[in-house]
């Protein structure tokens, strides 16, 4: 069974890896693909689509849409985060910020023509999320011990997002043939990064009360309890 709450989000992996999130999601794992996007002067922030129906596709909050037009991304590929989805449109924030936040991608102008592509990696960040919630103890099942109920996610994110990419990058490197080295040079320090903060991680609870208590005694891969 799936587990219901993700421990990352595409942006999390773009934001860490950027400039290899375009090839690290499979070309198969499409939500939605066009060449007909469309910036008014009026909403800089929005992109908008004859053809493409985003929130039927499944388009939604966290996801990451790329972009591509020559003379209005530099370079010509640049990402964007989707923070809400109509059906012929979505609304976009730069990574890592809040909305509105930097420049918009629509030129002042306005344009058309944009091709986008927003592809995921949800595959793979359900299976790292599965694989940190047996590792730590992680159960929805479990009052007290559901995702909701950490202390601070970021603990679990990381690990997260280094588990994506590790994986990612040896299957890039087993299917690339002659230039394997880069993406396997890439996987080995990924994996050293990935194994020591393992080695150190200890999930904290919230207490019985709620956000406001002191974090509960930790969890770490070994399942023994740490007191502070």
């Amino acid at each position: 069974m799936p587990v219901s709450t993700l421990l990352a989000t595409d942006e999390d992996v773009a934001v860490r890896a950027s400039g290899d999130f375009p090839i690290l999601c499979p070309k198969d794992q499409k939500f939605a693909y066009g060449t007909d996007g469309v910036f008014d002067a009026g909403d800089r922030w929005t992109l908008t689509s004859a053809t493409v129906p985003f929130s039927t596709y499944g388009v939604a909050d966290g996801h990451v849409a790329q972009l591509a037009k020559s003379g209005v991304f530099s370079p010509p590929l640049e990402m964007f985060v989707v923070t809400s989805s109509t059906t012929g449109a979505i609304t976009l924030r730069r990574k890592g910020m809040t909305d509105a936040t930097g420049q918009p991608p629509g030129p002042a102008a306005g344009t058309t023509g944009v091709t986008f592509t927003v592809a995921t990696l949800h595959p793979q960040i359900e299976d790292a999320s599965y694989d940190l919630y047996r590792r730590f103890g992680i159960d929805d099942a479990i009052p007290g011990r559901t995702a909701a109920s950490l202390y601070d996610v970021r603990e679990a994110r990381q690990a997260c997002v280094l588990t994506v990419l590790k994986n990612q990058y040896l299957a890039m490197a087993r299917q690339a043939g002659e230039s394997s080295d880069d993406f396997a040079a890439k996987a080995k320090r990924i994996d050293g990064e990935l194994s020591d903060l393992l080695a150190r991680l200890a999930i904290h609870w919230q207490g019985v009360s709620g956000w406001g208590t002191s974090p509960e005694p930790a969890t770490t891969r070994f399942g023994t309890r740490l007191s502070r």
